[in-house]
């Protein structure tokens, strides 16, 4: 069994660099359309880490890696966009409290409550789906041609 802390650290990383650059890819965009953007970093990220374990190990992940690598780079990539949602709040309500009061009364809130987990949903459950797919059939067609031909 392979450590994959390292393979999780660089999911990270990339995660990070590429959500800079897509954000400020964004901030160019017209308004509404900059969104689309938000699963770019996912994706390079994992498809990134996904090529950098088949380099190294010379081979796809097992059931069991595979199942830790799928739950542990969306979990990071939730953990990585809630900490930055709550970074945003804070840092522009240092000079303006009232968006903290609003935030938080938003928050008890049923009906926005309902709406951020019926989003949260839209976007996990297909990007949970296509990690576990990719990480499995993929990886394996990915490693025999790397390593086969």
């Amino acid at each position: 069994m392979v450590v994959l802390t390292r393979y999780f650290i660089w999911f990270f990383f990339l995660l990070f660099i590429f959500t800079c650059i897509c954000g400020v890819i964004a901030a160019l965009l017209p308004q509404g359309v900059g969104g689309i953007l938000t699963v770019i970093p996912f994706l390079i990220a994992m498809v990134w880490v996904l090529f950098k374990f088949i380099k190294r190990e010379k081979r796809a992940p097992n059931t069991t890696e595979r199942k830790k690598l799928v739950w542990g780079i969306n979990s990071i990539f939730w953990c990585f966009n809630l900490l930055f949602v709550f970074l945003g709040i804070f840092l522009f309500s240092r000079n303006s409290p009232e968006i903290w009061e609003i935030f938080t009364l938003y928050l008890q809130q049923p009906k926005f409550m309902l709406t951020i987990a019926i989003l949260f949903l839209l976007i996990a459950i297909p990007l949970w789906v296509l990690t576990y797919w990719f990480y499995g059939p993929q990886a394996i067609r990915m490693a025999n041609k790397l390593h086969h031909s």
